[in-house]
């Protein structure tokens, strides 16, 4: 018996409906295991920051990232596009840190900040906009971005029938940004990749994952269904979905 078979199309619908009411990609629920990374973005922030810093995270999302790095820095401000994300990371915020870490909503491509606020932009998966990243950065100060590589998840996207396994959009595409910040004379600190194997754990967390990102086109339960029993089938194991993590990490430094 194969993996998908241990599944109906009607049972992939209902769960589909279950988990698109999930909030956060930080919830217990979501059952997600990748191999060792040589890097995790806190940890690269954490590096850079001396507690006196004023932090700018573009896409902030949850605010997770912020707020994990809050003993690091003076001072945080998180934006966000999405309401409902800008307010889960305000009630999520501890009240410990609510007088000095903020989040609005807000465009990464228009910053509610006076020029040279802050001495660490991150983006983290969202649209990169370096001018406005330039702005905002005060002299000295450094920007870092994580953005989802062109061959993440490769197995899935594959099932649809794509040799491409992602194609960000051109403002998310780092070798722009990378060539303006060197354009406006910024000194590459870092700029690595790395591609390591990862499960899902349940078939829920999948499909969570399938409406979220959304792959390879806005998820539609009845239209779907079919593909993700092949994917089952396909890449389905005794410890989950078996395909890859491919991200990508950029360090730049403003001139003084």
């Amino acid at each position: 018996m194969t993996q998908a078979t241990r599944y109906s199309a009607e049972q992939i619908k209902e769960l589909a409906e279950a988990t698109a009411g999930w909030r956060g990609w930080d919830l217990l629920r979501l059952n997600i295991r990748k191999a060792p990374t040589p890097w995790q973005l806190e940890d690269v922030s954490r590096e850079l920051l001396t507690g006196k810093e004023s932090v700018l995270d573009m896409g902030c999302g949850d605010g997770r990232v912020l707020a994990s790095l809050a003993d690091r820095y003076r001072r945080g401000i998180g934006v966000d596009v999405s309401k409902s994300r800008v307010d889960r990371a305000r009630l999520s915020l501890p009240m410990k840190l609510r007088m000095r870490v903020h989040f609005t909503r807000a465009s990464a491509h228009a910053v509610p900040a006076p020029g040279g606020t802050f001495h660490l932009v991150i983006n983290r998966h969202a649209p990169l906009f370096p001018e406005e990243v330039d702005r905002v950065l005060a002299p000295g100060g450094v920007f870092m971005t994580q953005q989802v590589g062109n061959q993440d998840s490769r197995a899935v996207y594959a099932t649809f029938g794509l040799e491409r396994a992602y194609s960000p959009p051109a403002e998310v595409m780092l070798p722009g940004t990378l060539n303006v910040l060197t354009e406006f004379d910024y000194r590459l600190l870092r700029h690595e990749a790395y591609d390591v194997p990862m499960v899902f754990g349940d078939i829920p967390s999948l499909l969570f994952w399938m409406q979220s990102v959304p792959v390879p086109h806005d998820f539609d339960a009845e239209q779907d269904a079919a593909t993700v029993l092949e994917i089952i089938d396909r890449l389905g194991t005794p410890n989950g979905i078996v395909t890859n993590e491919h991200r990508e990490l950029l360090v730049m430094q403003k001139p003084e």
